[in-house]
C-alpha cells in the first residue's frame, strides 16, 4: 500500500499543474486576441500601404474590415467591428514605432511607410 503514495502524490501535482496552466491560459485570453488582433492589422495596413502607397486612414479601413484573430484549439474568436476606431488605435502605435509616418496633405492625414 505504501509503494502507491507516491505515485497518487505525482497524479495529484500533475493535476494541480495542468489545471493552473488552464487557468492561466483563459484569465489571459482576451489579451492575447487582443493582441493577435492587433498584429494581424498591422500586417495588413503595412502591405496596403506597400502596394498603394500614402494612403488616408479612409482608404484603409477596407483592408481591415473583415479582420479576425483566433487561437489555436480554440472557441473564441475577436474581430474588427469599427474599422475606424481600429485604426485609430494602431496607426498611433505603429507612427510610434516608426513603422509608418504621418503627413498632412490637403487638411488630412496621410500615412506611409518609413524608408
Amino acid at each position: 500500500m505504501l509503494k502507491y503514495i507516491p505515485y497518487v502524490l505525482l497524479f495529484a501535482l500533475a493535476t494541480m499543474i495542468i489545471y493552473g496552466w488552464g487557468m492561466w491560459r483563459s484569465m489571459r485570453q482576451q489579451q492575447d486576441l487582443s493582441n493577435m488582433l492587433s498584429a494581424k492589422g498591422i500586417s495588413r495596413v503595412k502591405k496596403a500601404l506597400k502596394k498603394n502607397g500614402a494612403m488616408t486612414a479612409l482608404e484603409l479601413e477596407p483592408f481591415i474590415k473583415d479582420l479576425t484573430a483566433k487561437q489555436p484549439f480554440g472557441r473564441e474568436q475577436i474581430a474588427v467591428t469599427d474599422p475606424g476606431k481600429f485604426l485609430g488605435s494602431i496607426l498611433p502605435y505603429m507612427i510610434k514605432q516608426k513603422m509608418i509616418s504621418e503627413t498632412q496633405e490637403s487638411g488630412k492625414a496621410v500615412y506611409q511607410l518609413r524608408k
